[in-house]
C-alpha cells in the first residue's frame, strides 16, 4: 500500500471505534499540550528574566551590601550586614583607573499619599544626578535630581509611572506635593516606564536626594552601588579593581561585586534548568499518553485477530500487517499531538489575557519538539502490537472467536 492508502486504513480503523480513539488521543493531547505550554512559558520567564537584567543599564557591575552570592539587582539592600558608606563610593569614582560614572543609592519602603490618595509599599530611592544615566532611565517630564538638591537636602521628588497613575490619574504632577514619612516634596520629575516583573511593579518608586533619604531614614549607609564602565571589554578587570579598591576598608562579607553579564549568565542558567525540568515533566505525561496508545493496539489486535488472518490467508505479508498496525499507532499520536498543539495556543491565549504583564508566546521550536516526540512514542510504543500482529499464524487466527 502507498503511505496515503495507509493513512486511509489507518482512519477508518480508528473510526470504527470513536470512543476509544478519542480517550486515547487525549492521553496523548495533555501530554503535547504540557510540552509545547511549559516550554513557552519557561522561554518567557528567561526573556523576562533577561529583558530586566538589561534593563538596569549597559556596561554595568554593581555592589551590594552583604555577602550575596545569588541577589538580584532588583532585590539588592536587602543584606543584614550593610557597612557600604558614601565614601567608597567616592573611593571607586577617585581611586579607579577607569573613567567610571559611580552612582550610589539607598532604598526603603514607606506609604506615598497625595491629599487623600495614598500609595501603600512604595519603594523610595535616595539617589545621584547621574541614576537616570547608569541605569539608561531617562525622565519623561520635568528633570530629575540635581547636585544642589544633594548638597541641601531638599525636599524635591521624581515620582514612578505607577506612582503617577495612583495619585494623580490624567493629571500633572509637576509642582504638586507629596508626603513621605509625614514630610512634604515637590514633584520636579516623572521616570519613564519599565513595566513589572511577573508581580513586582519596577514603576511603584519614587526617587529623592540621596542626602535627603539618608537623613529622613536616619542612616548613613547605602543600599547598593551602581557603576557605568565605559568599555564593556574592561568590566571583568573593573569588577576586579574594585574587589581590591573596597577590599581595604571592608570586610569580605561586607559586600559583594557583580557584573551584569554574571547576574545575567546566572539567572538564564536557573531559566534553563527550569526548562529542562518542565520539559522533562511534560515529556513523562506524553510518555504515559504512548503507554494507553500500547494498551489500545493490543487491545485491537486481540480484536481483529480473525482479519489478520484473512488478510495473510489471502497474500498479505508479515511487513505488510506490521506497518498498518504501526501507522495506525502513529496517526493516532499525529492527530492528538494536532489537538495539543491547539490546546497550547488557547492556552497561551489564556495565560497572556489571566496575566497581562506576563506573555506567553508559543515557540515554534517547542511546537516541532512535541510533534516530532510525540510520533516517536507513538511509534515506538506502537512496535510491540505491530509485531504481535504481524508474528499471527493465520491458522490460529483464522480460528480465533
Amino acid at each position: 500500500m502507498t503511505p496515503f492508502e495507509l493513512v486511509h486504513v489507518s482512519l477508518e480503523a480508528l473510526a470504527s471505534n470513536k470512543l476509544r480513539s478519542t480517550l486515547t488521543m487525549l492521553g496523548v493531547s495533555i501530554g503535547s499540550m504540557a510540552i509545547i505550554l511549559l516550554l513557552s512559558i519557561s522561554m518567557a520567564v528567561n526573556r523576562q528574566i533577561t529583558g530586566v537584567v538589561e534593563s538596569l543599564g549597559s556596561n554595568l557591575y554593581v555592589v551590594l551590601s552583604g555577602r550575596q552570592e545569588h541577589s538580584e539587582f532588583a532585590q539588592a539592600g536587602l543584606s543584614t550586614v550593610n557597612n557600604l558608606k558614601l565614601s567608597h563610593a567616592e573611593k571607586l569614582q577617585k581611586q579607579s583607573g577607569y573613567r567610571l560614572t559611580v552612582s550610589p543609592v539607598f532604598n526603603s519602603a514607606a506609604t506615598v499619599s497625595y491629599g487623600k490618595l495614598a500609595s501603600n509599599g512604595v519603594w523610595v530611592t535616595g539617589a545621584t544626578p547621574n541614576f537616570p544615566q547608569v541605569r539608561n532611565w531617562p525622565v519623561t517630564q520635568g528633570t530629575f535630581i540635581r547636585q544642589s538638591d544633594i548638597d541641601l537636602m531638599r525636599r524635591v521628588v521624581v515620582i514612578g509611572k505607577s506612582v503617577e497613575t495612583a495619585l494623580f490619574g490624567g493629571k500633572d504632577p509637576l509642582g504638586k506635593q507629596l508626603a513621605i514619612l509625614g514630610e512634604r516634596y515637590q514633584v520636579i520629575g516623572v521616570m519613564g516606564a519599565k513595566g513589572q516583573l511577573f508581580d513586582i511593579d519596577r514603576d511603584n518608586q519614587v526617587y529623592i536626594p540621596l542626602s535627603t533619604a539618608q537623613r529622613v531614614f536616619g542612616s548613613t549607609a547605602l543600599s547598593l552601588i551602581f557603576v557605568h564602565v565605559p568599555e564593556a571589554e574592561d568590566i571583568p578587570s573593573a569588577v576586579e579593581e574594585a574587589t581590591q579598591i573596597l577590599s581595604r576598608s571592608l570586610g569580605p562579607e561586607d559586600f559583594t561585586v557583580k557584573s551584569q553579564g554574571e547576574t545575567l549568565d546566572a539567572m538564564q542558567t536557573i531559566a534553563s534548568i527550569l526548562t529542562i525540568m518542565l520539559g522533562s515533566i511534560a515529556g513523562i505525561s506524553l510518555v504515559v499518553g504512548g503507554i494507553g496508545i500500547m494498551n489500545i493496539m493490543i487491545v485491537s489486535v486481540v480484536e481483529r485477530t480473525r482479519e489478520i488472518g484473512l488478510r495473510k490467508a489471502l497474500g498479505a505479508r508479515d511487513w505488510e500487517i506490521l506497518v498498518q498496525f504501526l501507522s495506525e499507532s502513529t496517526v493516532l499520536s499525529i492527530l492528538g499531538s494536532t489537538v495539543g498543539i491547539t490546546l497550547s495556543y488557547l492556552g497561551a491565549t489564556f495565560i497572556s489575557h489571566l496575566y497581562p504583564t506576563f506573555s506567553v508566546v508559543i515557540a515554534p521550536s517547542a511546537v516541532l519538539l512535541a510533534l516530532l516526540f510525540s510520533m516517536a512514542v507513538g511509534t515506538f510504543f506502537g512496535v510491540y502490537p505491530a509485531f504481535k500482529a504481524s508474528a499471527l499464524d493465520p491458522i490460529e487466527a483464522l480460528r480465533h472467536k
